[in-house]
């Protein structure tokens, strides 16, 4: 009897989406844990000693209960925020009292107990645990209450056929095979199966292909433990629908032998659709997040270029040292070591004379880079200005990454007027710079994110949005990025450059007279904003 009382209790605990469950005996002189459901275990004798002490004190109820430290301890540790007490057993003459509590973190009306199907399943739950002690106590301490049900203990089988009834869950049993014995009425509304239909047919007929194994895996580690499992599955219904369930079963043992199994399954079909739509609206949510935030701070202006290189040409010395001397290190180090060893091996030569190769190679680059970037400085560079549509410029550079976006499962949208749209500039050093842009939104963009190129035809300007889901830049690292030689610390993470890229990009946007802007946050992506004067002139 005991063993139907845990049965019951568990399956109240799983109607009422109850997370912990506890059935306490309380009488005059002690008290007793009758049964139990969930992990917080380790909690439950703090609570039945606040319990037992509140039982002589001032009595049991809900507002009293939920006063105890020990009950907020409980709450607390699951997230919740409801405790339902419940008498279910009481024999007045000794003063002895069996509470039922229930934590949920659902509202209050969802454990009212004026609600049928939850009073059925207690009114089950009474009737057990008041057979027990008939069968288990001095019967002549019963309250004259308790003589008059036992009709209703009697018939206790058919209270429980009522709890199947009333169940939105589809309950089910399966013989030791796995095959169905029973099912309630749920199942013809969820399965389109009646329970004569379904009888007899084995628990895997009604799964998928695809998800045979996994489901399969689950039933063995089922009959393998007597501990209760909860496992997802798909099962197909006889009209042909796929439904996702929740299942929670265990095992019905007698004898030390598995007879059957128990399941309650509830429909989370939506649950999962839900959660998928979710995952491909948020890339979605982020951009439009980001779209927003460029028009609230549309009124922001960046530093002047001449701050800029006041700012950049300070700091300079320092940081183009810093670049050259890493290189320079392993060039003079490998060499040295070559020249110092002659009985040094022939491969291990060959492997120290690429590392001097590399390394030379990205001197040679970096060095290439600060005699680009100084003759901008200088005014050396010679602008080849010409009028050209910027859209046709943009789409250029956008096809040129879409081989590389779709390798690494990103979204590439490239969005534009349908007006055609010119500025008189130096078309090269414009497509060097969007590439630029465009390469470190790939590269800093984790799979299956989003990368936008948008084209604004404002009044007399055209504005340019390149803007990505990305790793994103944090805050305190902003106001430096266009910055020689600075590059975003990521721990754990070898960023390849030189870290001049943007500032190339900078020089050459104001060059052309135009101005850029970033925004960004850790997790959520970077967006950058140009702007240039178009070009009213017919084209050449």
């Amino acid at each position: 009897m005991i063993e139907l009382i845990h049965n019951t209790l568990h399956i109240l605990a799983k109607v009422t989406n109850s997370k912990v469950a506890l059935l306490l005996r309380v009488n005059g002189g002690e008290f007793e844990l009758l049964s139990s459901f969930g992990n917080g275990k380790n909690m439950f004798p703090e609570f039945n000693e606040a319990i037992f002490s509140l039982h002589q004190n001032s009595g049991v109820d809900k507002k009293s209960v939920e006063n105890l430290p020990a009950c907020d301890s409980i709450l607390n540790e699951f997230g919740l925020n409801n405790c339902f007490v419940q008498t279910v057993y009481s024999v007045n003459e000794k003063n002895e009292f069996v509470y039922l509590f229930l934590f949920s973190d659902n509202a209050e009306k969802q454990l009212d107990p004026e609600d049928n199907s939850c009073m059925s399943i207690i009114n089950v739950l009474s009737t057990q645990i008041k057979e027990y002690y008939v069968k288990n106590h001095d019967t002549t301490l019963l309250s004259e209450e308790v003589q008059d049900d036992e009709s209703i203990i009697q018939n206790w089988e058919e209270n429980f056929k009522a709890l199947l009834k009333v169940s939105n869950d589809l309950i089910f049993f399966l013989d030791k095979n796995g095959c169905f014995l029973k099912v309630n009425d749920t199942c013809s509304i969820m399965l389109d199966f009646s329970e004569k239909e379904i009888k007899g047919k084995h628990f895997l007929d009604l799964v998928p292909v695809d998800y045979k194994v996994s489901v399969a895996e689950a039933i063995s580690r089922l009959l393998q433990s007597s501990n209760t499992l909860t496992f997802t599955a798909v099962l197909k219904s006889k009209l042909g629908r796929s439904v996702i369930f929740e299942i929670i079963a265990r095992t019905i043992i007698r004898k030390g032998k598995v007879i059957g199994m128990l399941g309650v399954a509830s429909d989370v079909s939506k649950l999962k659709k839900y959660e998928e739509e979710l995952l491909k609206l948020k890339p979605k949510l982020v951009e439009a997040q980001r779209l927003i935030s460029i028009e609230r701070a549309r009124v922001w202006q960046p530093s002047s270029i001449i701050e800029e290189l006041d700012r950049l040409k300070s700091e300079f010395i320092s940081n183009i040292s810093h670049e050259f001397r890493t290189p320079l290190a392993s060039i003079i180090g490998f060499s040295e070591t070559i020249v110092s060893d002659p009985d040094l091996p022939e491969e291990m030569k060959s492997e120290f004379n690429n590392v001097i190769l590399n390394e030379g190679k990205r001197l040679a680059k970096l060095i290439n880079d600060v005699l680009e970037l100084s003759n901008v400085e200088s005014g050396k560079v010679v602008l080849n200005q010409s009028s050209f549509n910027v859209i046709e410029l943009l789409g250029e550079v956008v096809e040129k990454h879409r081989i590389n976006s779709e390798r690494k499962k990103l979204t590439l949208k490239y969005e534009y007027t349908s007006d055609e749209i010119f500025i008189y500039a130096d078309k090269e050093k414009l497509f060097q710079s969007f590439d630029a842009l465009l390469d470190n939104a790939i590269k800093f963009t984790n799979e299956n994110g989003r990368i936008s190129v948008i084209v604004h035809n404002l009044f007399k300007e055209v504005e340019i949005i390149i803007s990505d889901t990305g790793v994103g830049i944090p805050k305190k690292d902003l106001p430096y990025i266009f910055q020689k030689f600075y590059r975003v610390s990521r721990p754990g993470t070898e960023i390849s450059g030189t870290g001049i890229g943007l500032v190339f990009v900078k020089q050459m946007i104001d060059l052309h007279k135009g101005m850029i802007s970033v925004q960004s946050e850790v997790g959520s992506g970077t967006t950058f904003i140009i702007k240039f004067l178009k070009n009213f002139k017919l084209k050449n």
